[in-house]
């Protein structure tokens, strides 16, 4: 038995995160398995968006058009938006920046692929 996972599947939660994940995205009874300190969620409502956002905005921004391009962007654009929230609610500070100047930098290349 993983020490993290125990017996059932999700995502794990530690730390800070644990804390603030409970108690801002997860109200008693939502469905987050706790035991001896180690919390369980099912799917991470925003890094699973984010995540996914992210994989499909690397194949749009690697497409031909300027339109596919565009969308990438745009893509990467929502996507860090999850990540700035996420690192915010975790008080992760250097993901909240991180993620902050990638999505400065989503907003300049969705003005760019539209020229």
């Amino acid at each position: 038995m993983h020490p993290l996972r125990g017996g059932a599947g999700g995502v794990p939660v530690g730390g800070r995160a644990d804390a603030a994940v409970r108690g801002v995205l997860w109200p008693p009874g939502a469905g987050v398995e706790c035991a001896e300190g180690d919390c369980m969620i099912p799917l991470d409502p925003l890094q699973t968006p984010a995540v996914v956002l992210g994989m499909v905005g690397a194949v749009l921004v690697a497409g031909r058009t300027a339109g596919m391009r565009m969308c990438g962007f745009g893509a990467w654009v929502i996507g860090n938006v999850f990540w700035v929230v996420y690192g915010a609610v975790t008080e992760n500070w250097y993901v909240v920046v991180m993620f902050g100047f990638y999505w400065v930098m989503a907003v300049v290349g969705v003005r760019n692929a539209g020229k």
